[in-house]
C-alpha cells in the first residue's frame, strides 16, 4: 500500500531502483506467526524433513516479504514517473508501505499509484499459476508446497487491496474517484474511509460465519486485519478533516516575520538587528532569524536556545550559523502554498517549520508546526 507515514525503527535493508527499503521490527512478528501457522502444516505433509519443515515456513515468510516488496516498489516506481519524491519502503507487520514526499497529487495518478501494487502482485501469481499447470506433476514436494503457498499469497494480496476502502489501495481509487466527480479531495477520502471502517466491519461478520473464531491463530490474525483497516480508515478520516479545515490557508497569510542574514554573520550583529526590529532581542522568536546555505542547500532558523549559550564577549566571532537549526531545502514552501499542502511538507518531512518565499525567492516569513496546528485546534 502507498502511505504516507514513515517509519522511524528498524532496519535498512537495501536501496533498490534507488528507493531505501528498510524492514520493520513489526515484520518479526508476521515472520514467527507464519512459522507457526504453517509449520505444523508442512509437517503433516512432510514428515520426513522433521524440522526443515520449519525452515520451509520461514521460507514462505521471506517470500511473502519479497510479495510485499514487489507490490511496494511497484507504488513507488510509478509514483516517481508520475513527480513524487519517494521517501522509502517500509515492511511491517500487516504488509508494507511506501512513503512520498509532500506532492500536489490529482486524481488520475493517485488511482494509477494505488492500482499498480495489487496489479503487480496478481501478475506474480498468474505466472506462478501458470508455471504450475505447465509444470511435470513430480515437482510435488516441500518446495512444490512453498510455491503453491507463494502463488496463493500474491492472489491474496493483489485482490484484497483492491477492495474499496481506505487504507487498502481500491480505498484509494475509490477516494480518486470521488474527487474526480467531487472536485474534493477531501469528500474522496471521506467516502473511501467510510467504506473501508464497512470492510472492517465485514471482517468480523465473515469470522462469526465461517466459525474461524474456532481456530485462536486464525482468529488472531483476521482481528488483527480488521484492527488494522479500521484503525486506516479511522485516521484517513481525521486526517481528510484536519486537511479541509486547512486547506484555505495560505502560507504568507500565517507565517511570522523573518529577518535573513547569511551564515557567517556575526551574532552580535543579529543581536543589534533583532533589538532594532523588536526593541526585545528575541523574546517570543518574533521575527524569526533565517539563513540559507547555498554551499550545503539548507536552510536554518536560529534556534534562541542556542544563541543564549554563546557569552556576550565571544557573540563578535560567532557566525549566526553555529546557532541555527538546519534543514534540507525541502524545508522552504511559496508564499501561495496552500495549508494542505503545507501540513503534508511538515508532517512528512518531520519539519518544525518551513521558510516561506515570495516569487523572487524571498524569504517572507516562518511558518512553524504550531502555527498550523492553532489554526487546526483553534486554540
Amino acid at each position: 500500500m502507498s502511505g504516507t507515514t514513515a517509519a522511524r525503527r528498524g532496519l535498512r535493508l537495501a536501496r533498490v531502483g534507488g528507493v531505501d527499503v528498510h524492514l520493520d521490527r513489526s515484520w518479526f512478528v508476521i515472520a514467527v506467526l507464519t512459522v507457526v501457522l504453517y509449520g505444523p502444516i508442512l509437517w503433516r505433509l512432510y514428515p520426513e524433513l522433521g524440522w526443515l519443515n520449519l525452515v520451509v515456513a520461514f521460507g514462505f515468510a521471506l517470500g511473502l516479504a519479497v510479495s510485499v516488496l514487489v507490490h511496494e516498489l511497484a507504488h513507488a516506481l510509478v509514483g516517481r514517473a508520475a513527480g513524487w519524491p519517494v521517501g522509502r519502503i517500509v515492511l511491517t507487520l500487516m504488509g508494507g508501505h511506501t512513503t512520498f514526499g509532500a506532492v500536489r497529487a490529482s486524481p488520475g495518478s493517485t488511482a494509477v499509484v494505488s492500482l499498480v501494487g495489487p496489479i503487480a502482485n496478481v501478475i506474480l501469481a498468474g505466472i506462478g499459476t501458470a508455471f504450475m499447470i505447465l509444470a511435470p506433476a513430480q515437482n510435488a514436494g516441500p518446495g512444490w508446497a512453498l510455491l503453491q503457498l507463494l502463488v496463493l499469497a500474491n492472489w491474496i494480496l493483489g485482490l484484497f487491496n483492491l477492495l474499496p476502502g481506505l487504507p487498502l489501495d481500491g480505498g484509494r481509487v475509490v477516494e480518486a474517484l470521488v474527487w474526480r466527480l467531487t472536485g474534493s479531495e477531501s469528500k474522496g477520502t471521506t467516502v473511501a474511509a467510510w467504506s473501508g471502517r464497512g470492510l472492517a466491519v465485514l471482517v468480523l461478520v465473515w469470522v462469526v460465519f465461517q466459525g474461524l473464531w474456532r481456530s485462536p491463530i486464525t482468529l488472531l490474525i483476521t482481528l488483527m486485519i480488521a484492527a488494522f483497516i479500521f484503525t486506516g480508515a479511522s485516521q484517513a478520516l481525521m486526517q481528510a478533516r484536519v486537511l479541509e479545515r486547512v486547506r484555505p490557508l495560505r502560507a504568507s497569510a500565517i507565517a511570522r516575520p523573518a529577518l535573513e542574514f547569511s551564515p557567517g554573520t556575526a551574532l552580535s550583529l543579529v543581536d543589534a538587528s533583532v533589538l532594532a526590529a523588536t526593541s526585545q532581542g528575541y523574546t517570543g522568536w518574533t521575527p524569526d532569524v533565517v539563513a540559507r546555505d547555498a554551499a550545503s542547500g539548507q536552510v536554518g532558523v536560529l534556534s534562541p536556545q542556542r544563541a543564549a549559550t554563546v557569552p556576550d564577549n565571544a557573540r563578535g566571532d560567532t557566525p549566526v550559523g553555529k546557532v541555527m537549526e538546519w534543514s534540507p531545502v525541502s524545508a522552504a514552501a511559496p508564499a501561495d502554498e496552500r495549508g494542505d499542502d503545507l501540513l503534508r511538507r511538515l508532517e512528512l518531512n518531520g519539519f518544525p517549520w518551513v521558510l516561506v518565499l515570495d516569487p523572487e525567492r524571498t524569504v517572507v516569513g516562518v511558518v512553524h508546526h504550531r502555527d498550523l496546528a492553532r489554526h487546526i485546534t483553534g486554540r
